[in-house]
């Protein structure tokens, strides 16, 4: 896979910008002249880029189509949740390897799905590239030497869910229930036999009360009835006893 394109070649493509020239471009990736017409003679061997001749003047880098796909997809890679995938090229980092040929020959991943994630890992800050001499080294970030010791986060289980979702108020209604449930096993058959007869004495008592009320509200009227015949003198009282007069 040689006609590939490898993460040196994203890396690389990824720097160029519209205005730049061949002779500034080693200059712009930490490298010399020559190292940078060599990375560029390797992008222009793989259709990413091409060349504007300007004679006598300097030659413009221009990307071509099938460059520009690249950096799409890679922005899109960018773009997508860590996995299992870039947790195998973490720990890969994590022992140590700093070049994008180790880690490929490690996890057995062809070079552009390798360079994807590799470039994933730089934008989301697992990790970082230098490029320096034509020589790209990787490293871990603090977050990304967290997340290799870490793992991948446990998925809840669909159980775990479903009562987390639970509505608190269904929990609130339970507790009442449950605590009278419980009260009632508690208790012996003696003393639910005297409740029930606390609960006849407190009803007797009650019809008692009312009874009592009725023949007071009656005594009542009964007097009221007969002060008004007294004093409109229906009714005499004397020392020979109670008359009624004019009824």
């Amino acid at each position: 896979m040689a006609d590939e394109p490898n993460f040196l070649d994203l890396a690389a493509l990824s720097k160029i910008t519209p205005d730049l020239v061949v002779e500034k471009f080693g200059g712009r990736i930490n490298s010399s002249f020559f190292d940078g017409s060599n990375i560029l003679g390797g992008l222009r061997l793989k259709n990413l880029i091409d060349f504007t001749a300007n004679f006598p003047g300097q030659s413009v880098i221009t990307i071509t189509d099938t460059g520009k796909q690249l950096l799409k997809e890679a922005s899109d890679k960018a773009a997508m949740p860590f996995d299992s995938i870039d947790l195998s090229i973490l720990q890969q980092l994590q022992t140590g390897k700093r070049s994008y040929v180790d880690i490929g020959n490690a996890v057995n991943l062809r070079p552009k799905d390798l360079a994807l994630r590799l470039y994933k890992l730089d934008q989301q800050q697992y990790a970082v590239y230098e490029i320096k001499n034509g020589v790209l080294d990787i490293m871990l970030t603090e977050k990304g030497l967290m997340q290799a010791k870490a793992g991948m986060p446990m998925a809840a289980q669909p159980g775990q869910e479903m009562q987390m979702q639970q509505p608190m108020e269904q929990v609130q209604m339970q507790q009442p229930m449950e605590q009278v449930e419980a009260a009632q096993m508690q208790m012996d058959p003696t003393q639910q036999m005297e409740s029930f007869e606390q609960i006849q004495k407190r009803a007797r008592g009650s019809n008692r009360m009312k009874y009592y009320k009725a023949i007071a509200v009656l005594m009542t009227f009964i007097g009221a009835v007969l002060f008004v015949l007294i004093r409109k003198g229906y009714i005499v009282i004397s020392h020979g006893g109670i008359a009624v007069v004019g009824l």
